[in-house]
């Protein structure tokens, strides 16, 4: 009788590999694919193949067919989804605005269990997300993170012209933009702060506060918190001693000085101050909402404007932008305003051909400002709603040039796949 294998034989064997590679079975089509890779059979009066084969080989294969498997799994399988996430109890959407009301903070809760808290008055969007995290934006007031880390957590926030890379931790972010001033104070974990002033990659560590004041050009980084400035030192009259009561003019002069030293009514600038936007509109408006634009600084028409704007009243805030375009033209402030124009048009009335001016503007005044960044992103949104598809990949070309790293590169990179 011969040794060389048969084909029936051989088909056997062919099929005991698809088996091994199709089956639902799978500890069952091995041990038939063992059997007969070893020698034995699958069925009765099947024929041997040949001499018996070193027990080596049939691991081998196996080990050799678990890689191909994984490589198919790695090509096959579809990338894990990206993050999802609720604001308050509504389902978010990435780019759309979340702004908290005048009166409660608002929650925002990702899939990942990370959290968002955004005080009173606190506005912000999700820019960007995927499986691994997402970049955040905050326009104004002040939010609480709590961000969980895995091996791959890729968390950001832009704020004003500052960006903060975040792995896993906790901390709480500010930013005013009518004092230009960033607060972050961190409770667990480090983040790297990169902007103004700060340089590049500046870290903070937990325990730590960063605080940066774009107008006064300088930052701190302290242990803790920046102490409030002292008390005033006690009066050195003795409180064993009564006063003496006073009488006539006397008594006269110390009612004129008590009322003197009635306490003032807080001022816009002064509620301002204090992230009271809505107060702060209410002094205004009390003062005279116009008469201010007209006799009011340039940084002083900025501050009024966002008083309007995060009051809800985008009118007043577009005639204080108006007023500064005009009067201040050629300033820094004046540049500002057409950034903010621009910003306005697009998210409040979709005027994306108008918003896209604006920030041409802004970008001409001020190549290098600390809003270029936003307004040179804007620009590839705002053409891309427009359908204007030849030109937003030109504006993501300008994007990548300057901003390799900045919150809309990902699709700018998206738009320029397949050039």
């Amino acid at each position: 009788m011969s040794d060389r294998p048969s084909l029936d034989r051989l088909h056997e064997l062919r099929r005991a590999q698809d088996e091994e590679l199709a089956a639902q079975d799978l500890d069952g089509a091995r041990r038939r694919f063992l059997e007969i890779a070893g020698g034995g059979s699958s069925r009765p009066g099947a024929a041997r193949l040949g001499p018996p084969r070193p027990r080596w080989i049939a691991p081998a294969a196996l080990v050799a067919l678990a890689g191909v498997c994984a490589a198919l799994l790695l090509v096959l399988l579809p990338p894990p989804p990206s993050l999802s996430f609720a604001v308050g109890s509504a389902q978010g959407q990435v780019g759309a605005w979340i702004a908290a009301g005048a009166e409660a903070p608002l929650a925002v809760a990702f899939s990942d269990g990370t959290s968002l808290a955004l005080d009173a008055g606190a506005r912000a969007r999700v820019v960007a997300a995927d499986a691994h995290g997402a970049r955040v934006l905050l326009e104004g007031g002040r939010l609480t993170a709590t961000v969980t880390h895995t091996a791959t957590s890729a968390w950001s926030f832009d704020v004003g012209p500052f960006d903060v890379q975040v792995t896993g931790t906790r901390f709480e972010l500010s930013w005013s933009p009518a004092s230009e001033e960033l607060k972050l104070v961190l409770r667990e974990g480090s983040v790297a702060v990169s902007g103004p002033l700060v340089g590049g990659r500046r870290a903070v560590a937990a325990g730590e506060t960063l605080y940066v004041f774009c107008k006064e050009q300088r930052f701190e980084l302290t242990r803790g918190e920046l102490r409030a400035a002292a008390p005033p030192a006690p009066s050195a009259t003795r409180i064993d001693q009564p006063a003496p009561a006073a009488t006539g003019a006397s008594e006269r002069a110390g009612v004129a000085k008590a009322a003197d030293a009635a306490p003032r009514r807080p001022s816009w600038r002064d509620l301002v101050a204090s992230d009271r936007y809505q107060e702060a509109m209410t002094a205004a408006e009390a003062e005279g909402f116009d008469g201010l634009v007209a006799r009011a600084s340039a940084a002083d028409l900025l501050t009024l404007a966002d008083v309007a704007r995060f009051s809800g009243k985008p009118d007043r805030a577009a005639a204080a932008l108006t007023a500064a375009r005009s009067r201040f033209a050629g300033s820094g402030e004046a540049a500002k305003a057409a950034f903010h124009l621009g910003r306005m048009a697009f998210d409040q009335r979709r005027s994306y051909a108008e918003a896209e001016r604006w920030f041409l503007v802004y970008l001409e005044e001020q190549p290098g400002g600390s809003f270029a960044r936003e307004a040179l992103g804007r620009v590839i949104e705002c053409r891309e709603s427009m359908g204007s598809a030849g030109e937003a990949r030109e504006a993501a070309r300008r994007y990548l040039a300057r901003y390799p790293a900045g919150p809309h590169a990902a699709h700018a990179r998206d738009l320029l796949e397949g050039e």
